[in-house]
């Protein structure tokens, strides 16, 4: 049997050939994970931000251009869109 440093069955099916699919199942199953969490955040930020507006009187709301109705809208548009700057 020839040695050429590498780790590899007999039948020449490499170590990196079987450790493959399991390494890239991984990390598709890792990057689920982090949007699922991402998300979550989100949706966190959200919520405390819909308990803040609503928690406001309504002369301020009125200041700051909000109708209570529109809160959740309102609250997910400051969360998410990008702001910059004034």
């Amino acid at each position: 049997m020839k040695y050429d440093n590498t780790l590899s069955a007999p039948h020449g099916f490499s170590l990196r050939d079987a450790t493959a699919p399991v390494f890239g199942a991984l990390g598709t199953a890792a990057g689920k994970v982090g949007t699922l969490l991402a998300s979550g955040v989100t949706q966190m930020q959200i919520s405390r931000m819909q308990s803040v507006l609503n928690s406001m009187s309504d002369a301020q709301l009125e200041r700051a251009g909000i109708d209570r109705n529109q809160i959740p809208q309102h609250a997910q548009a400051l969360v998410t869109e990008e702001y910059d700057g004034l």
